[in-house]
């Protein structure tokens, strides 16, 4: 049976998923990719253009993904910041691809998508909700802010497993630090 160009675009960045979470975009191979999709490196190169291209696609959805599966309710970043641990506890590999953001300058061009810039402004908009409410320290750049919670919600996140620590512990201990990080001053 044949498969539609959209069945084949989907098994070749599923496939480059695995690989770039393994490898990252300096170690991935191309030909493993295809060979992983069932396609011929030539389709691959005719869907996505260059392995560059593949990867920016394959770490946009897992930011996508992310972005998507936790939003800030209620103005409530310590609720956010526990579910956004949860959710890369139960998500390794899009946390590790998201890793590779950090790791790889010209990776960081995923970041600037259009959907991703959207959830992105939505959380702005409820740190500084949360901040004229007086419920989060207003000292705080609301994007510096956003991505000291992210740092401690990861790093927990990616400590999953190690000396026992669970999802409820690791929740718990991201939850309590991002409290303190955003009380008020006195």
């Amino acid at each position: 049976m044949r498969r539609t160009g959209a069945e084949a675009r989907q098994r070749i960045l599923e496939a480059a998923r695995d690989e770039f979470t393994r490898h990252g975009v300096d170690g991935a191979r191309i030909d493993r990719i295809a060979r992983n999709a069932g396609a011929s490196k030539e389709r691959l190169y005719a869907y996505f253009g260059d392995k560059q291209a593949l990867f920016d696609e394959a770490v946009r959805g897992a930011i996508e993904r992310s972005s998507m599966a936790v939003d800030i309710e209620a103005n409530d970043l310590v609720t956010y910041a526990g579910r956004l641990a949860a959710y890369f506890f139960r998500h390794p590999d899009d946390l590790r691809m998201m890793a590779w953001i950090r790791l790889d300058a010209q990776c960081e061009r995923a970041l600037m998508v259009d959907s991703v810039l959207a959830h992105q402004e939505l959380k702005l908009a409820a740190v500084r909700r949360a901040q004229a409410a007086g419920i989060v320290d207003a000292t705080w750049d609301p994007g510096e802010l956003l991505q000291v919670i992210l740092a401690i919600s990861t790093f927990w996140a990616k400590a999953s497993g190690t000396d026992g620590l669970t999802e409820g512990r690791c929740v718990e201990v991201v939850q309590e630090a991002v409290r303190r990080l955003v009380a008020p001053a006195q």
